[in-house]
């Protein structure tokens, strides 16, 4: 009886265990984009692909050690997402703790390159611009400013001088920069590519320039999920989107204009109209505005990417082709060696 008594308790304990199995730790996973950068760029650091093998996802919480030296700058809190600039240029480890519900924890660690604001000077007048790399290209991140300043009633003539129309406004950075007719721009020839009223050594992009830069954004080895948070905003996928006679992409604009932390620093400085008005709203989408020309063309029109933003922090990126006689901003881009 007694041997009967213990074999039914052992069977019991043993029901027990199995089912309540012992609960297992977090898999901390953590995906810095971009993975390096400039003192100026947002590092966002995404935990989002943390498993936790008990099944209770919503439940994790993550603090953070930016500098990876051992001392956690957070404590533990719901989310998996943040967002880091950092003051000094090197490399850096940062470390994501995630815990549990149990309070079981784990942590990942990746590599943050930073480096300084690289520059280059234009010859022609000895302005200074930021450069920003992405992939093979750098571009540069600030609107050209170079060219005789014309009102907005002349129109810009192959006349040997590089001219420019300056939008009205309170500009203390000379950020602005010029407005550039097509042709201008393109230094009156038809040739895609071509170095136009860029410095030595820059030309105009191309419609696949501007192409591969939006792409640079979507790396598929990074799978998200969509739509997702980066820097406190609420993405939508990236991907082109084709309206009646344009592509768009509503993520990627949030990265490239001046708040985005790439580098790209787009500000919506608005444009000339081909009647010599100036005007800084966009006409399909209620907001400010910026274009900039590519050297690419589609019949009698030239191809130029708008971008727009919203008074509640929405927008997109336009590729269209549109009326040379507008006049657009524009960004140079160089072969990286």
């Amino acid at each position: 009886m007694l041997m009967k008594t213990l074999l039914t308790s052992f069977v019991f304990l043993f029901l027990l265990v199995a089912c309540d199995p012992i609960p297992k730790p977090p898999q901390a996973d953590l995906i810095i984009t971009p993975s390096s950068g400039t003192i100026k760029t947002i590092f966002d650091l995404d935990a989002s692909l943390t498993v936790d093998p008990d099944g209770l996802q919503q439940l994790l919480e993550s603090r953070w050690d930016f500098d990876g030296d051992g001392t956690y700058d957070t404590e533990f809190a719901k989310g998996l997402i943040t967002a880091v600039r950092y003051k000094s240029t090197g490399q850096y480890h940062p470390v994501v703790e995630v815990r549990d519900a149990q309070g079981l924890t784990s942590t990942a660690t990746a590599t943050i390159d930073v480096n300084d604001i690289s520059t280059f000077t234009d010859s022609r007048n000895g302005k200074k611009y930021p450069m920003v790399r992405f992939g093979k290209l750098w571009w540069m991140a600030q609107n050209l400013d170079y060219g005789k300043l014309i009102g907005p009633e002349q129109s810009q003539t192959n006349n040997g001088i590089a001219e420019k129309y300056r939008y009205p406004g309170d500009d203390p950075d000379s950020l602005f920069g010029g407005l550039y007719q097509w042709g201008e721009a393109m230094g009156y020839s038809h040739t895609e590519g071509v170095q136009g009223i860029c410095p030595a050594g820059w030309r105009l992009p191309t419609e696949s320039d501007w192409k591969n830069l939006m792409s640079f954004f979507v790396d598929p080895l990074q799978p998200r999920p969509s739509p997702y948070w980066i820097s406190g905003c609420k993405y939508v996928p990236d991907q082109w989107v084709q309206h009646n006679n344009y592509y768009a992409s509503g993520a990627i604009f949030k990265l490239l204009k001046s708040t985005g932390g790439t580098g790209f620093d787009a500000i919506m400085v608005g444009y000339r109209n081909p009647d010599g008005n100036f005007g800084d709203q966009d006409y399909y989408f209620p907001g400010k505005t910026a274009s900039f020309w590519t050297s690419s063309t589609d019949g009698i029109y030239a191809i130029r990417n708008r971008f727009y933003v919203t008074e509640d922090n929405q927008g997109e990126v336009f590729s269209f082709a549109d009326n040379k006689q507008f006049a657009f901003s524009i960004r140079c881009v160089k072969n990286a060696q």
